[in-house]
Formats: structure tokens, C-alpha cells, sequence
């Protein structure tokens, strides 16, 4: 039997059916709402990833003007950011290091909690991860939140004490479900200048939601329905 000795109403039930098929492919799974405490866990589970570790980025004292990469453009608000390209060069960096090259961010409010900076992302990502070092050496918190998603009203990621010792280096990072172009880090600490290195980001290929999905599949349907009674096949 042919498809076109179906009637009309058979013929689009059929079109409509392989419509909903295509909902199914393979390919739409989604990132688990979930915190990293380890690289390894977190590369696991973040799949494939672009790392920022400023090495192309030129070596700056600390200030309050925002700093532009390729991935991402960070600010500080009144929270000074720099540029270090050695322990103490272009200025002391008290302590923080380098974890992937030779360059890292120095970022330092003397005297007052460390403030919030803020990650505007170049794509949106699902996830965010990144190595602080020479941080948590008075009492404070480190969180996260994002812009949107299971993270929106922020997560702790630690709390001090018990204080990290001078020179730690530490990893922090999170997935999420849904994608998001801004994230916020938190560090509360009064007077403990701290360093980031090796930023991770996941870029996001934007995927039809499955709604989208099965209107434009019933769409094309309905004109292959209308173009057959056209020429009355």
C-alpha cells in the first residue's frame, strides 16, 4: 500500500507521528545541577571545555577597570583585578601563584571584604570552573551563583574557618542544567588578597527545545499534506 491511497487525515496522523519521533534523538542531554571540589570530578562531568589561564592577557597592576579576554570579560565593581606575570611582578601578588602557565589574576581590597566580582562569558556555557590560590587565610565564604538556572540564588562553595594555609591552591566549580552567560564569585574574607587562574567555560550549541521541535516538524508536514493535494497524488 501506497502512502498516497491513505486518506488525508491518515496521511497527516503519519506525519505527525514522525514528528514526535524526532523529539527523541540523541544529543539533547542536559548537564546534572551540581558542585566540584576537584578538577578531575569536574572535567568528568563538564565534558569538553575552553580554559582561560591568561597567558595572552597583558601583565596590569590592580584597578578597578574591567579585564577583557576572549572567553570572558571580568569586573570587579571597587574590588581592584590585575595581571600578575610573576610571584611579584608588576606588584607584590602576598602570596598567590600561578596553576597553569605563567600569568594568573591578582585580585586584592585592602583592609575590606573582598567583594563580588563578576564573569561575563563571550557564549553561554553550562559550566564554569576555575583555581583559586592563597585564599581563605581569614574568617569568610567563597560562593557562586548565576545568572539563571538552579544557581540563580547562589551556592556556597566553602566557609572559614577552619583558614586555608598561606599559598593554598583550591578548585571550585559547578554544572548546570540550564545555560548561563554570567557568573558572580563572592569572597567575603576582609583583607585576603587572592588569585584566579584557569577559568573553565563550556561553549553551549543552542539545541530546539523538544516543543520546537515537534511545531516545525507538523509544519513541514502540513505543506508536504498540501502540496500532495496539489497535484492530487
Amino acid at each position: 500500500m501506497s502512502f498516497k491511497s491513505f486518506t488525508a487525515a491518515a496521511r497527516l496522523n503519519v506525519c505527525i507521528a514522525v514528528a514526535s519521533a524526532s523529539i527523541t534523538l540523541p544529543g539533547l542531554a542536559q548537564a546534572a545541577n551540581a558542585t566540584f571540589i576537584t578538577e578531575s570530578s569536574f572535567a568528568a562531568a563538564a565534558g569538553s571545555v575552553n580554559i582561560e589561564s591568561f597567558e595572552a592577557t597583558a601583565a596590569r597592576v590592580r584597578s578597578t577597570a574591567a579585564l577583557a579576554t576572549p572567553l570572558l570579560t571580568l569586573t570587579g565593581g571597587t574590588t581592584p583585578i590585575g595581571v600578575q606575570s610573576g610571584l611579584n611582578n608588576p606588584e607584590q601578588a602576598f602570596g598567590a601563584v600561578a596553576t597553569d602557565g605563567l600569568r594568573f589574576v591578582s585580585v586584592y581590597l585592602p583592609n575590606q571584604p573582598q567583594g563580588t566580582l563578576v564573569f561575563d562569558l563571550a557564549a553561554p556555557t553550562t559550566a564554569f570552573g576555575f583555581n583559586i590560590t592563597d585564599v581563605g587565610e581569614t574568617a569568610g565564604t567563597i560562593s557562586l551563583r548565576t545568572d539563571t538556572g538552579a544557581f540563580v540564588g547562589g551556592v556556597n562553595l566553602t566557609t572559614f574557618p577552619p583558614t586555608f594555609a598561606d599559598g593554598n591552591v583550591q578548585f571550585y566549580g559547578l554544572t548546570q542544567n540550564m545555560a548561563f552567560s554570567r557568573v558572580f564569585l563572592t569572597v567575603t574574607g576582609v583583607d585576603d588578597a587572592y588569585g584566579l587562574d584557569k577559568i573553565y567555560v563550556s561553549a553551549v550549541t543552542a539545541v530546539p527545545e523538544p516543543a520546537s521541535v515537534m511545531l516545525m516538524g507538523l509544519g513541514l508536514a502540513a505543506l508536504a499534506l498540501k502540496a500532495r493535494r496539489r497535484t492530487g497524488s
